[in-house]
């Protein structure tokens, strides 16, 4: 991650852009960095400096709660995050691990074991203490193409919680879908 910053920061001052231009590390992926990015772009309606932008998102970064359920555990093997022997053996057990996303890495957590239609619903609902903690205005459920029952589900669970002035649908572009698979759902907000 780093040499990408360094080459982004020298693209900003190959375009002597420093003014204009702030390199960050959001220390995130996906929807993630877009939760940030609205803020950012909320800020800057409000008058924000860039300078006062960059240390709200400096203090924000560690608020981000990006986390997600893959349906098969072949993808994570196939980019290096798992073993052969825990993909059969997930895969055998029928386990679907969270994967949550902490300092920049991602991180296994709770495996749920089931069908991916019954273990997403139990991964949302084990998030109900931290979502009623959350940052009010938005909430997002970005998948990588799930049914659409098992999104409608999520949807009406996080609706009727009651908590959230938006909640947002996106799908996972190819990057995060390459590496998680199809039916990969998370749940992603920013906590207070």
């Amino acid at each position: 991650m780093s040499s990408t910053l360094s080459v982004m920061r020298m693209a900003v001052q190959e375009l002597e852009a420093e003014e204009r231009v702030h390199v960050f590390d959001s220390q995130n992926l996906s929807t993630g960095i877009g939760l940030m990015i609205l803020e950012a772009a909320e800020m800057g309606k409000n008058g924000y400096t860039m300078k006062q932008i960059v240390d709200e998102l400096e203090t924000l970064r560690s608020k981000v709660r990006s986390s997600f359920v893959v349906d098969t555990l072949t993808y994570l093997h196939r980019g290096g995050r798992c073993s052969g022997i825990a993909a059969l053996a997930g895969g055998m057990l029928k386990l679907h691990p969270r994967i949550a996303v902490v300092d920049g890495k991602m991180e296994p957590g709770k495996k749920y074991r089931g069908t991916i239609g019954k273990v997403i619903p139990a991964y949302v609902k084990d998030m109900e203490d931290d979502l009623k903690r959350a940052k009010k205005n938005r909430v997002f459920i970005t998948h990588s193409g799930c049914a659409q029952e098992v999104i409608d589900e999520v949807y009406c669970y996080l609706k009727q919680l009651d908590l959230f002035e938006e909640i947002l649908i996106t799908r996972a572009g190819g990057v995060i879908s390459s590496h998680c698979g199809p039916g990969t759902l998370g749940v992603l907000f920013i906590a207070q």
